[in-house]
């Protein structure tokens, strides 16, 4: 009986040894050979257990980039940036170092210590008021590098958008929109490429190039960690990026950047608080510089205010620029020749209608009450002209539609490189445009009548094209990051000469223009660098309550050889006060007189 009691735990003890020799075996393969899958699910374990141990930070998202028509970047700012990594380290040891660093970084030392102590994941130096990474200096760096604390390191990071970054409105920024993401991108959220939390673009080019600047994958830094936040042998920090060498995409813009940054620079020399500058090459109408006014910060957005919304694309009242409309009209329809005489006397005798002049112009030409404005003779030609008539000539001019680049798309929509253009308008709906009493008031560009800045410095360019409306484009081109072209945007006629004005009617409105300045409301630039030429507009509105006026002022230079056409308008002005629009105009046509001047070729 001892025999068989001993024989059955011999057994057992052989039975649970061989079990456990298996159970150990399994585990060995488990965790030592085939760590990538387990069960019948293919669960890849060390994939798992070390995600759980994972805690990354973003430095660089990967979404694609804009620069101006030299190259240079208009978005993508590296800078050197302090990482904090939450490792174990000796308070005591290091005590001296980190008191240090914080002083280096000039932070208060209470919330740099918190900020170092508090770290349960990676996390970036910020400014308290932008959020922003802190852009380290060459000597901080070389500081922090050489206290060579663990856990805290300089990285490489990018941010969206530069500190001293211009074409804010232009650019746009990016936020979230699930709705927009559902509806035009479900394929990329299906894929999981994109969330429904992703930031696309929300305004501007980051919105109407969206589909070129998405990632293909962001580069981060990750650190993994024991359950005491102890670095994984092996392990330890790493930088993971996208390796592929045609992402992110490059959208190359006609801005050029130095214009830029000059032409926002000098809307606020003129003290214009709201309002736009549109520079145009007067040879091919491409937008090298758009200025609006206010500006933001795209990092801060608040969508309610608007200050986001570029002005240069919104259409207002034109006032007296569209007189240059008028004249084209009329003198095409062959019902006022230049130098017809006309009486000025203040007042035109009905609808309440007068001349801005108070007692009037007098005895005046058709061509002297362009130069001087004349509200009077516009009304008498208009009377003479039908409002069929001149909504046709505006729209062989470009007028009363969107003129920026724009293209069908497959599903029958036309997609434009210009976030929100504004078509502008002559005539309201339900406006009786054969009204006497509303044609001499459209005449003066009041009414209904709106147009776009980019609109009044495109139709600046149509007169010197002969009357060729031309499409201004704002990107040229998206490329690989092999140079390799995705997407071109060729140069685009919207109206062919044969369709547009006379070139002769063009020529006589280039010349009215001419006198704008040498005898009419202009001869303020009469001491600017270049031989100028343009219109000048002042369109009646309200401002809560009170009268107040946008200023404009529309034009090219050198009047000998146009090189630019440029349009400023200044919303929302006191009455009577000087014409901030003719300031920023002359000072920005001085800016290009002496960019000019600077490439003209020296003598040896």
């Amino acid at each position: 009986m001892v025999w068989m009691r001993q024989r059955r735990i011999w057994f057992s003890l052989l039975v649970i040894t061989l079990l456990l020799g298996i159970w150990l075996g399994r585990l060995a393969w488990i965790q030592v050979i085939d760590t990538g899958s387990f069960s019948r699910r293919d669960i890849d374990l060390t994939r798992n257990s070390v995600a759980q141990r994972e805690v990354g930070i973003e430095l660089d998202s990967g979404r694609g980039g804009f620069v101006d028509r030299l190259g240079k970047p208009l978005t993508g700012e590296t800078v050197k940036a302090l990482v904090v990594f939450p490792l174990s380290r000796s308070e005591t040891q290091y005590a001296g170092a980190l008191a240090e660093a914080g002083a280096i970084l000039q932070a208060d030392g209470k919330v740099w210590n918190d900020f170092v102590s508090s770290a349960v994941s990676p996390a970036m130096w910020t400014d308290a008021a932008s959020g922003l990474p802190v852009a380290l200096t060459d000597k901080q760096v070389r500081i922090l590098t050489g206290l060579d604390i663990p856990g805290i390191v300089v990285m490489d990071t990018v941010r969206r958008y530069p500190g001293d970054g211009a074409a804010r409105h232009v650019i746009g920024y990016i936020g979230q929109n699930p709705q927009r993401i559902e509806s035009e991108f479900a394929r990329q959220l299906l894929s999981g490429s994109l969330t429904m939390t992703s930031r696309i673009g929300a305004s501007g080019l980051e919105k109407t190039m969206e589909t070129y600047l998405q990632s293909v994958g962001k580069t981060s830094v990750s650190l993994f960690t024991d359950g005491a936040h102890r670095p994984l042998a092996g392990l330890n920090v790493r930088l993971i990026q996208p390796n592929n060498p045609y992402y992110p995409l490059q959208v190359n813009t006609t801005l050029d950047l130095d214009l830029q940054k000059q032409a926002e620079r000098l809307l606020d020399k003129a003290g214009i608080a709201s309002g736009a500058a549109v520079i145009l090459d007067a040879n091919n109408a491409d937008v090298l510089a758009m200025a609006s006014r206010p500006d933001f910060d795209p990092y801060r957005v608040t969508p309610q205010d608007g200050n986001w919304g570029n002005k240069a694309l919104k259409a207002i009242t034109p006032g007296s620029v569209f007189k240059t409309v008028v004249a084209a009209a009329a003198l095409e329809e062959g019902v006022v020749q230049p130098g017809e005489t006309f009486e000025c006397n203040g007042e035109l005798g009905k609808y309440g209608f007068t001349c801005w002049l108070h007692g009037g112009h007098g005895t005046i030409t058709f061509e002297e009450g362009f130069a001087k404005s004349c509200n009077i003779v516009f009304a008498r030609v208009m009377q003479r002209l039908s409002g069929s008539k001149l909504q046709e000539v505006a729209d062989r001019l470009g007028l009363d539609r969107q003129v920026g680049w724009s293209a069908g798309n497959n599903d029958g929509k036309s997609w434009s490189q210009f976030d929100g253009e504004e078509r502008g308008q002559i005539f309201a709906g339900r406006t009786p445009s054969e009204d006497e009493g509303v044609r001499v008031q459209t005449a003066i560009g009041q009414r209904d009548v709106l147009v776009s800045p980019l609109q009044a410095a495109n139709l600046v360019v149509t007169l010197l094209h002969g009357g060729e409306v031309r499409s201004p484009r704002i990107v040229t081109d998206v490329r690989y990051r092999t140079g390799a072209v995705v997407k071109s945007f060729p140069e685009r006629v919207l109206v062919s000469g044969k369709a547009g004005i006379p070139a002769k009617t063009a020529g006589t409105i280039l010349d009215f223009m001419q006198e704008v300045v040498s005898e009419g409301t202009g001869q303020s630039l009469q001491n600017a660098k270049w031989h100028l030429a343009g219109k000048s507009g002042t369109a009646q509105t309200a401002c809560g309550g009170r009268p107040c006026v946008h200023s404009w002022f529309v034009g090219y230079g050198p009047a000998e050889k146009p090189k630019y056409a440029v349009a400023v308008v200044a919303e929302n002005e006191p009455e009577n006060t000087a014409s901030r629009a003719i300031a920023a105009f002359r000072d920005i046509m001085d800016m290009l007189a002496e960019r000019e001047n600077k490439l003209l070729p020296r003598d040896k």
